[in-house]
């Protein structure tokens, strides 16, 4: 999930001036100018810096795999490199139109309900299930800029108005195919749902001081910085209202921030799978030419101050048994429902 707030996607470039060679490496000095502020962005900035015990040694097995390298085209092969030696699959190289990164090496995620589903693209979908209990399906979102919050957080909140109606007891959030994208609308849309206070942030390393997520009459906020401003056109929840949240193997990014933010939350469970393990906030730098290094920056952290170092676990594991055409046969659904009886 983008941590700065105003950062839009970057844009991509070409074009990259060729100057005389003056380095070992037999790399332009064009092109070793633009290395070098790549590997002092990785160096300052990246959460796993610390890591990395030898940085001169790894600058020159960067100088040594980019040897010869007279564009920028044809540094592309060192980046996954890099994010690997930072332990971040979370972030990305842009160059070009294309992204360069790295994956960890583990087995695919194989609920065939699950990805088929994601494959149809879902939308938003509110609704009203066992004549009382509210579902909402929150997929993820590739709207990264800052401009359009207020609008999506405010259709957010109209759809669960429309359904709300005084009628509602409980609420199910279903962050099963919420892929990740722009965390900002969705808590601002959820937030006369979880309610006001604190409920999360991001924070580099142990000890150091969080930026906070909090929820102020509905509205989102980093730390005192407001970010949304979405009004109420219906009668909000009661405060605690029960929640089950719904998590799958897809959920991720900002799908698990949404998921971070619940959990501590009075009334609330969460069933299913452990999320896909990226808990990390992400934060853009631009290079010459468009392109840019995107890099984990900070740990998400929950309301209680907990990091997530790896994937959200589920309170309640259900592995499979998703139907997303018919509710009755879903064993997540079903499970979260019952649950939802129990304690309203």
């Amino acid at each position: 999930m983008t941590r700065t707030l105003f950062a839009a996607l970057l844009l991509l470039g070409i074009g990259q001036p060729v100057l005389a060679q003056h380095n070992p490496y037999g790399i332009t000095d064009s092109v070793k100018v633009y290395l070098d502020k790549s590997l002092d962005i990785f160096q300052q900035n990246a959460l796993h810096r610390r890591t990395v015990a030898d940085w001169p040694t790894l600058r020159e097995t960067v100088y040594r795999k980019a040897a010869g390298a007279t564009t920028y085209a044809a540094l592309t092969p060192v980046y996954p490199y890099l994010f690997e030696q930072l332990n971040d699959h979370h972030g990305w190289y842009s160059f070009q139109g294309k992204k360069y990164g790295w994956s960890k090496s583990e087995p695919p995620y194989a609920n065939q309900a699950v990805l088929s589903e994601l494959k149809k693209k879902p939308a938003v979908r509110v609704r009203v299930i066992n004549k009382n209990i509210g579902y909402i399906l929150l997929p993820g979102n590739s709207d990264f800029g800052m401009s359009n919050v207020n609008a999506n957080a405010q259709a957010l909140r109209d759809s669960i108005c429309a359904v709300q109606k005084g009628r509602i007891k409980a609420w199910i959030i279903d962050l099963r195919l919420n892929t990740g994208g722009n965390m900002y609308p969705m808590l601002a849309g959820l937030g006369p749902l979880i309610g006001d206070g604190t409920v999360g942030g991001f924070v580099e390393q142990a000890g150091a001081t969080p930026q906070a997520w909090n929820i102020r009459q509905g509205n989102m906020y980093v730390d005192t910085f407001r970010v949304s401003r979405v009004r109420d056109k219906c009668v909000s929840p009661k405060k605690n209202v029960s929640i089950a949240v719904l998590l799958s193997g897809t959920t991720a990014s900002a799908g698990e921030v949404v998921a971070i933010s619940l959990v501590g939350r009075p009334n609330t469970r969460s069933f299913g799978e452990p999320t896909a393990g990226y808990t990390t906030s992400n934060n853009g730098h631009q290079l010459p030419g468009k392109a840019g290094i995107t890099l984990a920056e900070a740990y998400e952290i929950d309301r209680n101050g907990k990091a997530y170092t790896e994937r959200v676990l589920p309170d309640v594991e259900i592995i499979g048994g998703d139907n997303f055409t018919t509710f009755a046969a879903d064993q997540k659904i079903k499970a979260a429902v019952l649950w939802l009886k129990k304690v309203r």
